[in-house]
């Protein structure tokens, strides 16, 4: 019998692997029932899918979608990206590195991939790599997510105790069209300064733009107990226990509701 190498439809093509002749085929990868491995969009799909349970906090799950969609593609920078964040997200920086540093092998101008590699790198606390991935990313000035960056350079010199340089790169992300993140570190920088107005005026700020985040009120409430004879904080905390009940803000919310 003559012998027939099987090839999935990917975007990116692979290498025909031969083997020793047989009458049945090469097992399929497993990708769930609800995707056709040999359609040209199941990768994509199973991204998709993937997006979705990582969105419902489901990582896990979204980390087996995007798995399938490797054994699919295992040279799509795209994929890799996504394992990265997901690992971010379930904090192994060591294995999120692997598969961000895979991804910049394969895309150099990848951006998206670039930043989150610096940001395991910060989890990592491996400073000057994450710098220097920010900086690079710092220099295209196409780069949509500046103020992200900014952020994430100013908690950088935040855990490395430069308050100045924190400040300054803050500010350049605590802009109208920042997150609201920016503006949450940006009131711890400036209260270890001593600027508390300032402080009170970015949490405030970051209030704003993201009124229901529990992380938000939680810092805003703990600020003005520190600062503000607690004026306003209790009202705070009952909040987070309302709109958030099982995280751990409301946790740390009923402890102060207790006292």
């Amino acid at each position: 019998m003559r012998c027939r190498g099987w090839v999935a439809l990917v975007v990116f093509p692979v290498l025909l692997v031969t083997g020793a002749c047989s009458s049945s085929k090469p097992k399929p990868p497993a990708v769930g029932p609800e995707v056709n491995p040999n359609d040209p969009l199941a990768a994509t799909m199973l991204m998709q899918q993937g997006q979705a349970l990582q969105g419902e906090g489901r990582i896990d799950d979204a980390m087996a979608k995007y798995g399938a969609a490797l054994t699919l593609q295992p040279n799509n920078p795209t994929i890799h990206n996504l394992l990265g964040v997901a690992e971010l997200q379930r904090g192994n920086a060591p294995k999120a590195i692997e598969h961000l540093t895979r991804a910049l092998q394969l895309a150099p101008s990848y951006s998206d991939a670039r930043v989150n590699r610096g940001t395991a790198y910060l989890q990592g606390n491996r400073l000057a790599e994450a710098e220097a991935d920010f900086l690079t990313v710092l220099t295209d000035r196409t780069y949509p997510n500046r103020t992200w960056v900014f952020t994430k350079l100013g908690l950088l010199y935040l855990q490395r105790g430069d308050l100045a340089a924190a400040e300054e790169n803050l500010r350049k992300a605590a802009v109208p069209s920042g997150p609201a993140e920016a503006f949450l570190v940006l009131a711890q920088v400036e209260e270890k300064l001593g600027k508390i107005d300032s402080a009170e005026i970015a949490l405030r700020a970051a209030q704003t733009r993201d009124p229901d985040q529990p992380r938000v009120l939680l810092a805003l409430a703990q600020f003005l107990e520190r600062q503000r004879g607690g004026q306003g904080a209790e009202e705070l905390y009952r909040r987070i226990v309302s709109i958030a009940p099982d995280t751990p803000e409301a946790a740390a919310a009923r402890e102060r509701l207790r006292r």
